[in-house]
Formats: structure tokens, sequence, C-alpha cells
């Protein structure tokens, strides 16, 4: 005879081992539920981020930082909302980690979709990990006001309000406005010497730092003739290709100015990928150097004050934020290219006319 059906009440362990174990899943454990977090938000940022660039071609506040903001917020509270229900809130640390992981996952997603190179996302970092941090603590402020709120509304929410904000900003660019860097340097020979040398063929030393990764930099520079207008030009032999600049100001001994057309405009930089080609729009039309000037003033001693001075535009935000980049790689060009000139004039045998 078969014994006598025993309620699940009843049971001993045994029997409702199986049961719990069935029901066990990733929730049950919170590294699990950090990862699945990270992975999910990482893959929505990247979406966002993907609208943004390939829809809109757009490269400014709402890509650089409305995204990584979103998506950290948005990691803080999946993060709380999917552990296990038996575990307190947890640390601030612990959701900011989350939140900046999940961002950090986005921006692996671009670089394995050939959308950016390892070059603008390390330029791109500090802004991201600052936002990331900023989108985090609200998520954690919400968490502690709210308890475990649902994620899905939210998500839907970003999914509606996300597009447009990128419309509004594409459709209200702000203006493009020129920009000047400025560089300076002593130079013990006169300037008649230094003018020599500035006007002769020049060689540049191998790149180094961020030139060396890909940033666009000059190799050579000579002076020649237009042979279709008879006027002078600067033929820049650049790491990206050679360029004709026409010479817009010539006063020797003193000044040389020189324009830099946009079809003559060297893509800024080769970006570092595991792909062959990276197809990135902010590496075309984004970044335009209008021209650039070489001073020499006269100092006491026979010395000159040799000077080099960049104006360029750029349609990439926050602009406060790139402008601190564009002006410390073109500070660091100048200051390869005043070096180099510095050390040939003070290299030279001085003569009568110096």
């Amino acid at each position: 005879m078969e014994p006598p059906y025993k309620p699940a009440s009843e049971a001993g362990p045994e029997s409702v081992r199986p049961t719990t174990t069935a029901q066990a899943c990733w929730r049950d454990s919170p590294w699990w539920c950090a990862v699945v977090a990270i992975v999910a938000t990482g893959l929505l940022g990247a979406a966002l981020m993907a609208f943004s660039i390939e829809g809109y071609g757009s490269y400014g506040g709402v890509v650089f930082c409305l995204s990584p903001a979103i998506s950290a917020f948005l990691a803080v509270l999946l993060h709380e909302w999917a552990r296990p229900s038996a575990a307190g809130i947890t640390w601030s640390i612990t959701q900011a980690v989350v939140g900046v992981l999940g961002v950090g996952f986005s921006l692996v997603c671009l670089l394995s979709l050939q959308l950016e190179g390892f070059i603008c996302l390390a330029m791109a970092l500090p802004i991201a990990i600052v936002m990331a941090l900023l989108g985090a603590a609200l998520g954690t402020l919400m968490v502690q006001a709210t308890g475990r709120p649902r994620p899905l509304p939210l998500f839907m929410t970003v999914l509606v309000l996300y597009p447009a904000a990128q419309h509004y900003e594409a459709s209200h660019p702000a203006p493009v406005v020129p920009r000047l860097v400025t560089t300076q340097l002593e130079v013990n020979a006169p300037p008649a010497r230094v003018w020599a040398v500035l006007t002769r063929p020049v060689q540049y030393p191998a790149a180094t730092g961020w030139f060396r990764a890909g940033v666009v930099y000059p190799r050579s520079t000579a002076l020649g003739l237009d042979p279709a207008t008879g006027r002078r030009t600067l033929v820049c032999r650049y790491s990206q290709g050679l360029a004709h600049l026409p010479v817009l100001a010539w006063q020797p001994g003193r000044q040389l100015t020189f324009a830099v057309p946009p079809a003559d405009m060297p893509a800024p930089m080769h970006e570092l990928s595991p792909y062959p080609q990276v197809h990135a729009p902010h590496l075309h039309g984004y970044f335009q150097v209008d021209s650039g000037t070489f001073r020499l003033r006269p100092l006491p001693g026979g010395r000159t004050l040799l000077e080099a001075r960049t104006v360029y535009r750029h349609r990439i935000g926050p602009r406060p934020y790139w402008q601190l980049w564009s002006d410390y790689l073109l500070d660091a060009m100048h200051q390869r290219v005043l070096a180099t000139l510095k050390a040939e004039a003070e290299s030279q045998p001085s003569t009568r006319h110096d």
C-alpha cells in the first residue's frame, strides 16, 4: 500500500530541497545582478550614442553628457531592483562602481562597432566618468527615496526623451567661434637667422606621446610656388598626408602667415582600433584649422621671441571640455615645431648679416 500523501508543509527538508534549487536564479547572486545591470545599461548607452552619431552626426552635450549619465542612473536602478529581496540597500560606492562600469561597457561596444577608436574614447573617458558618477548619485538618491523602483517605466521614458533631446540639440546648434592658440619660445639667435631656418626645408623629429598614438602632426615643411597662381605656398607633409598651404602674409624677419583650406586639412587623427577602418564622422569636418602664423620679435642680446599661432574651429561639445584637449594638442604641436626651429637656428654659425 502506498504511504499517505503528506502536504508540503509537513514534508521533510529532503522533499523541499529540489524545489528551492529549481527556484534559484541569477537574482540570488548580487554579483550576477551587477553583471546584468552593467551589460544591459551598457548596451542601452551604446545604442543611444550610436543613435546620436549615426542618426544625427552629432557630437555634443547629449552624447557626451546625457548618455553616460542616463546609463549610470539606470544601471543603479536595475541593480537595486534585481538584487535578492533579503539584501539591504547597497553602499553608495558599489552603486557608483556599477554605474561607471555600465558606461565603460557602452564605450567598449562603440569600439567593437567600429564607431570610435581608442584615442577618442580615451579623450572622452574623463567627462564620461564624471557624468556617470552624477547619474549614479541621482540613481542612489532615487533608491533611497522610493525603495526599489521598477526600471521598465524609466527605460521607456528614456527611449522617448533622449531622441527628443538629441533632435533639439541638432536643430539648435551652438555658433562655431574661432579660437586662437599661441605658443612662444625664446631663441638664442637673431631674427634674421631664425627667419632663414624657418623659410628653408625643415624635418621634424619622430612623433612621441599622443602624436605617436595617431594625432596628426607635421613631419616636414618647405616653401614653394603654386604653379597655377605663382604665389608662395607652404608645403607641409603631415602624418596624415601632404598639404599645400597658401601664404597670406610675408614679412621677412617678422611674420609668415598661411591659410589651411578645408580641402587640404588632414584628418585630425588616425584612430587606433582593432579594425583597419573606423567609421567615425568626427574625423571629417568637425575640426578645422583656419590659419597658422609664425611671428619673430627681436629681443635684447641678439635673441628672438619665436611665436606660433593657430586659429581653429570645432563643432564638438561640450565646447569648454573639448577646447581643453584641442588647445593642449595644438600647443604640444607648436612646441615640437618651435623646438626644432630653435635647435637649428642656434646651431647655425653667426654671420655679419645677423
